[in-house]
């Protein structure tokens, strides 16, 4: 049985791990916060900052688990801009931690990663396609990946996209953030020129869990397989959760004079991953039912 150490279980994607593989297997999990976000799910849980090599290689010296996942990141990509060497801290030296701490453990370890480790300009993406990065986020990102290829490890890099899902405590997501914006009535400005294949949180856990079944290890792209337009994706929150399309303005990135590069087509093709797996994600629509079943469940 598998032992799943959990590095940013209170993040979107962490909690999302969390109840995937809760009733499957030993979870633990950590995050920098001083609590755990998610206390209705019985599990250890451990403070730790990434950048803490002793405190990391305690933890997992501790635990000895079978499997880690690292979904903990500096993913503000406007403030890595800003602040370059806390992003290369988290987002590489936190990678390395965590390396140099598997030794002799040998755990399987799961990076994930981004569609930003692609410049944009020549999308929809394989896994064999030569990245491009732009930017502090998406070089630190790459270069991560780079420090796990070259690690004497098992691993999955699991670079993903445009995540959404439902989680306690979480930053607001891009389908979260427009239906909270939409629900008070208040007008956004949308993009139309930035392009990409759209990740259900549950589906990107289902599809590693697959992975590991298959142990099937490697790069992989995990994410939705509709490749659609921020603005159409908004669109489509619309329709789903009754939302006044109206209020949304259709822009075009420039507009927005934001500090980091954006990738204009990073869309993935996602071959690789329904071959290793049979195994294939929710339609955006689908995806979007099911998010309003889990919020109306919560909320009412």
């Amino acid at each position: 049985m598998h032992k799943i150490l959990i590095f940013g279980s209170n993040g979107l994607l962490g909690q999302n791990l969390v109840r995937h593989f809760y009733h499957k297997y030993e979870i633990f999990g950590a995050s920098f916060e001083d609590e755990n976000y998610i206390p209705q799910y019985h599990f250890p849980y451990y403070t730790v900052n990434l950048t803490d090599r002793l405190g990391v290689a305690e933890l997992i010296n501790k635990i000895e688990p079978t499997v880690i996942f690292n979904a903990a990141a500096f993913t503000n990509v406007d403030k890595c801009e800003d602040d370059p060497e806390t992003c290369w801290n988290v987002n590489v030296r936190g990678v390395e931690n965590i390396v140099d701490a598997c030794g002799t453990i040998k755990p399987i370890l799961v990076q994930v990663s981004t569609d930003y480790v692609f410049d944009g300009e020549n999308g929809p993406y394989t896994e064999d396609d030569t990245p491009n990065p732009r930017g502090n986020y998406a070089r630190s990102k790459y270069n991560a990946e780079k420090v796990v290829s070259n690690a004497d490890l098992e691993y999955i890099i699991a670079r993903t996209q445009v995540l959404f899902g439902n989680g306690k405590r979480i930053r607001p997501n891009f389908v979260t953030w427009v239906i909270d914006r939409l629900r008070h009535k208040e007008k956004i400005r949308i993009v139309d020129d930035q392009i990409g294949t759209p990740t259900y949180a549950p589906d990107f856990c289902q599809a590693l869990d697959r992975l590991l079944q298959n142990e099937a290890f490697g790069l992989f792209h995990i994410s939705g397989a509709e490749i659609i337009s921020r603005y159409d994706f908004a669109l489509k929150i619309c329709d789903v959760f009754d939302l006044d399309a109206t209020l949304i303005e259709r822009i075009k990135s420039k507009d927005l004079k934001q500090k980091a590069p954006r990738p204009m087509n990073s869309s993935f093709k996602i071959y690789k991953l329904i071959n290793y797996t049979g195994w294939e994600p929710h339609s955006i629509t689908e995806a979007l039912q099911l998010l309003k079943k889990e919020l109306q469940a919560e909320h009412g």
